[in-house]
């Protein structure tokens, strides 16, 4: 008979099943939330809440016991420094157990293990603070020099499309008056060569 037992064997022997446990509440301190399945939960929400209680009283002896769970210095202080004094002013209920879809596969129930009282912090602070540091990288390094140029200052000043056709234009108008006024000067040349030669002859004969 059950005779008031609330321990889950999750399919594990003893040693197995508080190995599993102690790695799910150590991963559940580290990061403040996991997911995993639904009776995995249950039964690592009781631990936790369970710690919890113990770094509210804050003693050597609590200290102990939590030592011989999470069985890490840093996971310790984490319980007793940050975490614990959170609660402070809760009775209970350290701990919440959220259903999530079946897993595909074997048809098995997912939840998310979290802690009721969590540190939220909001990503455009996280934004913010990584453009002002791109921004301040940027303005520590010395300006680019141009390739064979040493001593380039300033860069050659971006034309649009539009001028450029208009300045082809334009360039293309000037050769051909140009090379009307070229053509022009050389037939008068011309002629006035054979004017002479016909003079010259004339004389001659």
């Amino acid at each position: 008979m059950r005779h008031r037992r609330k321990t889950h064997k999750l399919s594990r022997n003893a040693t197995n099943r508080k190995a599993l446990l102690r790695s799910l509440v150590r991963s559940l301190f580290m990061h403040e939330q996991i997911s995993t399945l639904y009776k995995k939960a249950k039964a690592a929400s009781s631990l936790a809440d369970k710690l919890i209680s113990l770094g509210k009283r804050n003693t050597i002896t609590a200290k102990k016991n939590a030592i011989s769970i999470l069985g890490s210095k840093e996971m310790i202080n984490k319980l007793f420094d940050d975490i614990a004094p959170r609660f402070a002013s809760r009775k209970g209920g350290y701990t919440r157990v959220l259903h999530l879809s079946t897993r595909h596969g074997d048809g098995a129930t997912t939840a998310i293990l979290e802690l009721t009282e969590r540190k939220i912090v909001e990503k455009k602070t996280k934004v913010k603070e990584a453009k002002k540091a791109k921004e301040e990288k940027k303005a520590a390094l010395p300006p680019k020099e141009e390739k064979g140029r040493p001593g380039a200052e300033k860069a050659k000043p971006h034309i649009p499309p539009k001028a450029v056709m208009t300045a082809t234009k334009e360039k293309t108008e000037e050769e051909r008056i140009k090379e009307k006024t070229k053509s022009e000067q050389e037939k008068l040349q011309q002629g006035f060569l054979k004017g002479l030669r016909g003079y010259f002859r004339r004389k001659s004969g």
